[in-house]
């Protein structure tokens, strides 16, 4: 074997089954490289170690010189320079859309945009199932961003190329499609079609179980029991966050999550006992693995759960908490759910005065932030309901009902623990 490779007589299907299992066993220095080639394979996604190591390094150069530029710039770039027309950069840039998905959906739009004229300037050296595969995941993330954006009809234009691309390639790609399928279920969440997002992410729990994709099958099992909630089976909902809690719980954050959406859902289920003594362990959790805006989500279920035990004051105090977080961070629908919290605390107890406060100091800060006319109406309603002294606990559920079906409908980008 040795001679049949020194004289190049080996195929590579050979060389990765006989020779390069010998080098990994006999030398450290090997093992070690392996290693860095396979996690960069991961991040690349791509089956070509030459291309992983290659474009794999070149592509955090590219974007550095890219994100220089203004966005127009780095579009006429792209069109232009031959040389940013690689596999390596275009995953680079869906990687950032991804991660940017919630804090800057607008930025993620642009980035997978980019990622999207790459995908359909790559050339004959790659394999044009591949590309497909590549379109179609780029299509895909630029639809997802455009969701959380509240762009629901142009989402939705994403998803059918990307649907397109797929049908076309002949990889045989279980995970693309399962991806591109999960990330479509979100989209018809934000469009209520709520029947036909659990038949999507049925679909794509099938194929992340046939790749053994831990973390897609703990997605995908999460938004499974949001989909239960949503429809309004909170007890279904319970009862199938808590099956299958040791599946979803072989990734830490997601575990997290979705003991996190257990405590919602009893907490929505008026069981607030059961959700008091779940919040210590969703607590210790969410310290090792949460976002700072996980923690402020947290404190607001605190708070309900308090408002539901009947502890005004712990209540009063973390809904105020949380709403000056919400307006710091000028996130105006979770603003303006928190305040109707407190707003339901205050009609409870016959608090009109502090009804009255409330409302008054709540409508120019929201007339000055990121919240839609629908918003600003019921808003508006509630106000005029405060200062006539017709504020009932039925009237502020309804106008918190409606504004968290508007913030659905508008594409859901404020719900992060999904």
């Amino acid at each position: 074997m040795l001679a049949k490779w020194l004289s190049g007589g080996l195929e590579h299907d050979e060389v990765l089954s006989r020779v390069i299992p010998h080098f990994l066993a006999q030398c450290p220095v090997c093992r070690e490289r392996h290693l860095e080639i396979l996690d960069l394979q991961k991040e690349v996604r791509h089956w070509n170690e030459e291309i992983v190591v290659t474009e794999g390094r070149l592509a955090p150069e590219q974007w550095a010189h890219l994100a220089e530029c203004p966005y127009e710039e780095q579009l006429r770039r792209i069109e232009e320079d031959e040389s940013l027309h690689t596999w390596g950069l275009c995953q680079l840039l869906l990687k950032k859309s991804r991660e940017l998905s919630f804090d800057n959906p607008a930025e993620a739009v642009n980035l997978a945009n980019l990622a999207v004229k790459i995908a359909g300037r790559l050339g004959e050296a790659y394999d044009p199932n591949w590309v497909l595969d590549l379109r179609a995941r780029a299509f895909a993330y630029l639809g997802n961003a455009r969701r959380i954006l509240g762009e629901l009809r142009s989402a939705e234009d994403a998803f059918q190329n990307a649907e397109k691309c797929i049908a076309r390639s002949r990889s045989g790609d279980t995970h693309t499609r399962a991806e591109v399928l999960d990330l479509k279920s979100s989209l018809r969440r934000a469009q209520r079609r709520l029947e036909e997002a659990l038949k999507l992410v049925n679909r794509a729990l099938m194929l992340y179980r046939e790749t053994q994709d831990a973390q897609g099958i703990g997605k995908t099992l999460l938004k499974r029991a949001k989909i239960l909630e949503e429809t309004g089976d909170l007890i279904k909902a319970i009862d199938f966050l808590v099956q299958n809690s040791q599946e979803i719980g072989s990734e830490p954050r997601l575990f997290a999550y979705a003991r996190y959406n257990l405590l919602g859902c009893l907490t929505l289920a008026g069981r607030h006992e059961e959700a008091e003594q779940l919040l210590p362990e969703v607590r210790a959790l969410f310290e090792k693995t949460a976002q700072p805006l996980d923690l402020v989500r947290l404190r607001w279920a605190e708070g309900l759960i308090a408002l539901g035990l009947g502890r005004l004051g712990p209540a009063e105090a973390a809904f105020r908490e949380v709403q000056q977080e919400f307006l710091a961070r000028e996130m105006g629908y979770d603003a303006a759910l928190v305040s109707l919290d407190l707003a339901r605390l205050y009609a409870q107890e016959g608090c009109k005065d502090e009804l009255k406060r409330l409302a008054a100091e709540l409508m120019p800060v929201f007339e000055a932030r990121d919240v839609h006319r629908e918003a600003l109406v019921s808003l508006l309603l509630f106000q005029r309901a405060c200062e006539e002294e017709r504020v009932t606990v039925e009237l502020v559920q309804q106008i918190s009902d409606h504004l968290r079906r508007e913030r659905r409908g508008d594409g859901g980008g404020g719900e992060r623990l999904v």
